[in-house]
């Protein structure tokens, strides 16, 4: 019973440090901790190429992600009351866990118990890492519910003071790292130096006595050779014998230690045999894993001796290896164990008090972290040389101290969370007193009819303010009809409550935001400036824009707003409304996804599209619509391979652009004849055009054209009717298009199915996303010129245009580059296998007449070259 009081103060006394809310931020925020962890890991193996030890390993961040995993699952799980008792033992097994690493970080104990590492870095995260699961745990079971609405701010700041915490005890703990590592590295260039030096040293020393020998006449010969011999070795000591072979290689004069050199089998091997025999002038060394592994491991110096008699002889220096590196120059850095790797088989210690390793993994097995250089030997070999940490009291002593910054990381966010909880809850007292029914159900938001009041409430209090003008936005979704009817309204109910959402975090300076209609939104403002106003609205649209996830499906949604400022201090709401609405009809004619403010031009601009509305209609009555051709050339051949079809409409005497009138003919729903019309000429052209028939032709077609009923049937049935095989038909759509599921992407998979090419148009340039590749129904992938632009060029952008491309062509993609017009971008390309280019380097678009013309020019220089 006396266990069970003091267990439930323990609980009482948590429960006054944190409140519900703030227990389930702090538990959120060790899930941040491990997250970060994760990033931090996952980036330095990616992007630091084998340090002298890692920061954090591989292992760790896999042990971070499980960890943080595990109490994700738990986040929303409640536990039951009995599991409360077991807190005891969990704080017990935690201090365990916890104690284990932190007193091998403080050298406490040297023995190595449960995952410790030699790397005090990692031994240093593992204890906070510790830590923080084990109090999760706690926290979690005694304050089990999961409360953190509306601590949306908390949590952001919460997850940069950690990431900015553990980043910078990251960033010091590199440093001290790469300071070591700088160390490593200079032990193996000094030792790489001292290495050439001697080796140079007494290759020159021996050149001299060949030079020497061989002025000699026969009769002195041996005696002199004999003496000079005497004297080499004498003069160093790191010469252990010498010998001299006549050209036979039978020996003729030698000391002691060279004769039984002999006699062990060391010259006997064919390799050193073939070493011996090989004819060359020069003085040159060598070894072989039989002179290495000895006592005494030796080098081997050949000089090849020609006597002015004509006789040849050839005299054998042997080195002490162990005598060929000086210790006392390289001592300041004996935190570092050095090995030379001299052949496969032997791996030959600078170290003082340190044997020799004959095989790598028992090497490896020595130490715990290491670097390795590849040294030039004399210009003639490449050695590995080994650089081993054997002492880690330093990089201790640093870790204890880096590791005080992610204790005070914890301490801040223990304080910040409590502070931002008590300010919480008392905004959440104080928003329950002025909730009032004036709300939408759906979207949380004012009705339409509340609207009026309290713009007139707020406009009695404006009155009385100097310089302080209204304004009106009109939101409207671009498109939001055929999310409602291709996947339904509970799909298009759930994208109305995260419109709203986003209109309340990005609207900041408004005073009222209302649903005015299905998926219509008015913000009103009542003291702001024109500038601000256009700021704000056009962050807002750019937040609408960003995609929708919603369960399997993700929505890619713009909108249009239209904007009216009064020049009065009160504005008329009525005018106001009936301005931004004209406004906003604006900012869909120019293509949506915009704003725009109401000026009295627009009344002219609305006449204006009601002329191109009966202009458009009357062309299409009259068949005036033309079709024009930009060729689409393969680099490996300069071959036209495929032509994209594109409309054209010449009223009074002057082309009208697309941009102007392919818009307002989606609006009218005139784009479905004007697309009927432009498939129905370019299949008569392919039909009817030599030229044509043995490459493809591009279509571009509208979202409505796509959800025509029986539209596959329909094109299946044209395309037959003309004796066209379907391959040589390519629908393009746009990238808005193809991240549209629903009925569009059924049409476009069954398209494919029939055997149609599928092409996404202006890829990169709005909403589509690389994920979406490799599920799409599309083989054909045309980037826009935005990626090209600068592509000819090193940098950035070229960069990402590889990525691009590599990313299509792993996909089996055919990639077509958009607006490619100079020869340096043209030249860049050709490096890429199979890629297709369209841009106005070759040709623009051309009528189809001077499409043959191109066609058969091209094919005349091609069959003459």
């Amino acid at each position: 019973r006396s266990w069970r009081l003091k267990l439930e103060g323990y609980n009482r006394l948590m429960r006054l440090s944190l409140t519900q809310s703030a227990a389930s931020i702090l538990y959120l925020g060790f899930i941040q901790f491990f997250v970060v962890v994760v990033i931090l890991g996952g980036l330095e193996s990616i992007l630091l190429e084998a340090p002298l030890m890692p920061i954090i390993s591989i292992s760790t961040a896999l042990i971070s992600l499980v960890l943080g995993s595990i109490l994700t699952l738990l986040f929303n799980f409640k536990f039951s009351k009995k599991i409360k008792y077991v807190t005891p033992v969990l704080g017990i097994l935690g201090c365990a866990f916890f104690l284990n690493f932190q007193l091998s970080l403080w050298g406490v104990v040297d023995e190595k118990f449960f995952l410790i590492s030699d790397n005090p870095f990692i031994s240093a995260l593992n204890a906070v890492m510790v830590f923080s699961f084990f109090s999760a745990l706690i926290i979690k079971i005694l304050c089990s519910a999961t409360i953190t609405k509306g601590a949306k701010f908390t949590k952001a700041v919460m997850f940069l003071v950690i990431f900015t915490g553990v980043s910078l005890w990251y960033a010091s703990a590199v440093k001290t790292v790469s300071s070591e590592e700088e160390k490593a590295r200079e032990k193996i260039s000094l030792v790489g130096t001292m290495l050439n030096k001697n080796l140079d040293e007494h290759k020159k020393s021996l050149s001299r006595i060949k030079s020497r020998l061989e002025k000699v006449s026969h009769d002195n010969f041996l005696k002199l050779a004999a003496v000079d011999m005497k004297n080499y070795a004498r003069d160093y000591k790191i010469i252990k014998g010498m010998l001299i072979f006549d050209e036979n290689l039978t020996l003729v004069e030698g000391d002691i230690f060279s004769k039984q050199f002999i006699s062990s089998g060391f010259l006997s091997s064919d390799s050193v045999v073939n070493w011996l025999n090989t004819t060359t002038d020069e003085v040159r060394f060598a070894a072989n894993s039989l002179t290495l592994k000895t006592s005494t491991p030796t080098i081997m110096f050949s000089i090849p001796i020609n006597s002015v008699t004509g006789g040849k002889y050839q005299v054998l220096a042997l080195l002490d290896m162990n005598l060929l590196i000086e210790n006392r120059y390289i001592n300041y850095l004996n935190t570092f164990d050095v090995f030379i790797e001299l052949t496969p088989q032997v791996y030959f210690s600078v170290n003082a008090q340190k044997q020799n390793v004959y095989d790598l993994n028992i090497l490896l097995s020595l130490y715990s972290d290491y670097i390795v250089e590849k040294v030039d030997v004399m210009g003639i070999l490449k050695h590995n040389i080994y650089s081993f940490i054997n002492n880690y009291s330093a990089l201790k002593e640093r870790a204890k101290v880096e590791q005080i910054i992610i204790w005070l990381t914890f301490i801040f966010i223990y304080i910040f969370i409590l502070a931002s909880d008590s300010s919480y809850l008392l905004k959440q007292q104080s928003k329950k007193l002025f909730k009032m029914a004036k709300y939408d159900e759906l979207t949380g938001l004012i009705r339409r009819d509340a609207l009026d009041d309290e713009i007139n409430a707020k406009q009695s209090k404006q009155a009385k303010a100097l310089n302080s003008l209204c304004a009106m936005v009109f939101i409207n979704l671009d498109g939001f009809s055929s999310i409602n009817n291709s996947l339904g309204h509970a799909l298009g109910d759930k994208v109305l409550k995260l419109v709203a959402r986003r209109l309340k975090n990005n609207a900041l300076t408004t005073d009222s935001i209302a649903r005015f209609g299905n998926d219509e939104f008015i913000l009103y403002y009542s003291n702001i400036s024109k500038d601000k106003l256009r700021e704000e609205i056009s962050v807002l649209i750019s937040s609408l824009a960003n995609v929708y996830y919603l369960e399997d499906v993700d929505i890619y949604l713009t909108a249009s707003a239209g904007i009216s400022m009064s020049k009065e201090r009160v504005g008329n709401s009525k005018v106001l409304l009936q301005h931004a609405d004209i406004a906003m009809d604006s900012a869909k004619t120019l293509g949506g996804n915009q704003l725009c403010f109401y000026h009295k031009l627009m009344d002219d601009k609305h006449k204006e599209i009601v002329h191109i509305r009966g202009e458009l209609q009357k062309a299409l009555k009259d068949g005036d619509l033309e079709v024009y051709y930009q060729p689409i050339h393969s680099l490996s051949d300069n071959k036209v391979i495929s032509v994209e079809s594109l409309v054209r409409w010449k009223s009074n005497g002057a082309y009208i652009s697309p941009a102007i009138f392919i818009p307002i003919a989606e609006q009218t729903g005139q784009i479905l004849e004007v697309g009927k019309q432009v498939l129905a000429q370019v299949l008569k052209d392919m039909s009817n055009t030599a030229q044509l028939k043995n490459i493809t032709v591009a279509v571009n077609f509208s979202p409505q054209q796509l959800q025509l009923q029986g539209f596959v049937a329909n094109i299946c049935q044209l395309v037959s009717d003309k004796c066209i095989e379907p391959h040589r038909l390519t629908v393009e759509v746009t990238e808005t298009v193809m991240s549209e599921k629903g009925v569009i992407e059924g049409v476009l998979r069954k398209l494919m199915a029939k055997g149609f090419n599928v092409a996404i148009d202006d890829f990169g340039a709005g909403y589509s996303s690389l994920s979406y590749l490799s599920r799409q129904p599309a083989n054909i992938i045309k980037i826009d010129r935005e990626f090209t632009i600068g592509a000819e060029h090193e940098g950035q952008e070229r960069a990402l245009l590889e990525g691009i491309i590599k990313i299509c062509t792993e996909l089996k993609k055919i990639v077509v580059i958009e607006g490619v017009e100079n020869a340096e971008l043209i030249a860049y390309l050709s490096r890429f296998s199979s890629i297709r280019v369209q841009g106005y380097y070759y040709s623009k678009p051309i009528p189809l007449n001077n499409l043959i013309d191109y066609i058969n020019s091209l094919n005349k220089t091609s069959h003459h070259k």
